[in-house]
């Protein structure tokens, strides 16, 4: 089945249907094969606490269709009417995948996940403690700060009521309504904001999952690097509503790039309105996050990372998985930009670990190749996009490189036309974006020796309409629906189709892929 998005009413709002559509494009799949590995592949899951204080979503307005620079900027993502059900999205994708225990095609078990980072929004560590309670099972409160009330952008506090967010709960009295409503067709819903942060029973998953890190683990906003300053405004009391009177839009655009330096601005005498403080806010260094997936009850332990990767301070590792050698890469540039590169260290580590296996390679990261660009660093050089991509196809074993990051479906051969030298790179769209999909990868062998590897992209288990029954997976149901509804992405609005960018063609979702004997 395919979720798709309907005919829109008068202000553009489109509501979801299904088609029934099971076909693959590609090759044939083998009848016979032997199974190298099989693997859920989740990736950008942004669990989001939507009401910390350091997060600018006053910046994303710049995006909107009547932004007088929104060409210039393009999707800045640090606002998201759906960011408060992202706990609840992933409940639902993990109903969803526990139900395929055997691949579709080739009908062997399911070996475990791969979740490709940015499986947290801010850095936080609450986001993370939701993140692993998420996929390893337990009692997740979405909520922070004050226990009694909703404290973001989206409130219903007149003081600070700002029309160019979604107001679920309505207009207060003396306001006028909000754009999302007024202009784009969103819905009133009551109560919306005390059923997101209600505590609900996560189900876990049922496979072993495997923890890659992403810049929006790393750095805050995915961007920039945490600091002692950037702690305190994180944990305390004060939420900012816009920028100070000493700096511009454009200087403060430039200190969030994908390409670092990154620095978090000083605010000043920014607007702020008072929050509840809350010490569960602050972010994680990187050792930390390791950490908290080796003392996780969930299997393997540490979810891929070793107690080496602790005392280092490495978030590399290689695994040999059933058939295959997994390689995960850290891609995060740990000075600051949203887009990705290797030290040198992990480079010659990575390396090694190709030429020394004996079993095809699988590589996962965060980042994909095409956005391994940014080099910078204040003392050592970075590897970024072509010395990777030299150095990968000098190996044969090498046969799939999986991503996220674009939040978008996609295939893309690295290599020779002929298919003689080369690898597949996949990507998978994100939990937070339409169309919030995962993919089930089977890499099998045929007969002859020949490798092949089916995709299957998976929905949650979201309906195709929020019922108001609150559940998680009602909740899920009614983020997808604002997903496929973000205004930012209309192509009447902006003049591009971004819901297809972000889908992919068909032949980027259910698809066949094979490489030749080697």
């Amino acid at each position: 089945m395919a979720i798709l998005r309907g005919i829109p009413n008068e202000k553009g709002w489109r509501p979801l249907v299904k088609e029934l559509d099971n076909s693959h494009f590609g090759e044939s799949f083998p009848t016979k094969s032997e199974s190298l590995l099989v693997l859920h592949h989740l990736s950008d899951l942004h669990v989001c606490d939507t009401q910390s204080p350091l997060r600018p979503e006053f910046l994303d307005r710049w995006a909107d269709p009547d932004s007088p620079i929104r060409a210039a900027v393009g999707i800045i993502g640090t606002y998201r009417p759906q960011a408060i059900l992202t706990t609840h999205v992933v409940e639902a994708m993990i109903l969803a995948l526990n139900q395929v225990c055997h691949g579709p095609l080739s009908g062997h078990a399911i070996d475990g996940a791969i979740v490709t980072g940015d499986v947290t929004d801010n850095a936080q560590l609450n986001e993370v403690d939701w993140f692993i309670t998420l996929l390893d099972g337990g009692v997740v409160t979405p909520d922070s700060g004050s226990p009694d009330l909703y404290e973001g952008v989206m409130d219903e506090e007149v003081n600070h009521y700002d029309s160019k967010y979604w107001h679920p709960h309505g207009t207060p009295a003396g306001c006028i309504d909000d754009e999302p409503r007024g202009k784009y067709g969103y819905p009133v819903i009551p109560g919306l904001l005390n059923s997101a942060r209600a505590a609900f029973q996560a189900t876990g998953l049922n496979f072993p999952w495997y923890a890659v890190n992403g810049n929006h683990d790393a750095l805050l906003q995915g961007t920039v690097t945490p600091t002692d300053a950037t702690q305190i405004i994180q944990v305390g009391g004060r939420r900012f509503e816009g920028l100070p009177s000493s700096l511009t839009l454009e200087q403060t655009l430039a200190e969030f790039n994908r390409i670092g330096p990154a620095n978090f601005p000083d605010p000043g005498d920014a607007p702020y309105f008072e929050i509840t403080p809350d010490s569960n806010r602050r972010s994680l260094a990187k050792g930390e996050f390791i950490r908290k997936h080796l003392n996780a009850h969930g299997m393997p332990v540490g979810h891929g990372f070793g107690l080496s990767n602790a005392a280092d301070n490495v978030a590399y590792y290689a695994r040999d998985i059933a058939g295959v050698r997994l390689i995960v890469l850290d891609s995060v540039n740990p000075f600051g930009g949203w887009h990705g590169s290797l030290d040198r260290a992990q480079f010659d580590w990575l390396e090694s670990n190709i030429a020394n296996s004996t079993l095809p390679v699988v590589l996962a990261s965060h980042h994909p190749l095409s956005t391994m660009i940014n080099g910078y660093s204040p003392d050592l050089p970075r590897i970024c996009t072509d010395e990777l991509r030299i150095m990968l196809l000098k190996y044969p074993l090498v046969i799939l490189w999986v991503a996220g990051h674009e939040h978008r479906n996609h295939v893309e051969w690295v290599g020779e036309n002929d298919e003689s030298i080369g690898f597949w790179h996949v990507e998978t769209a994100s939990h937070i974006d339409w169309p919030q999909q995962s993919r089930t990868i089977e890499i099998v062998k045929d007969e002859i020796g020949d490798i092949f590897i089916g995709l299957t992209v998976l929905d949650h288990a979201g309906g195709l309409e929020y019922k108001g029954e609150g559940t998680p997976v009602d909740l899920a149901a009614l983020s997808r629906l604002l997903s496929a509804n973000d205004w930012q992405y209309r192509a009447e609005l902006v003049g591009r189709d971004g819901f297809a960018a972000l889908q992919g063609s068909p032949e980027e979702g259910n698809v066949v892929l094979r490489i030749k004997q080697r």
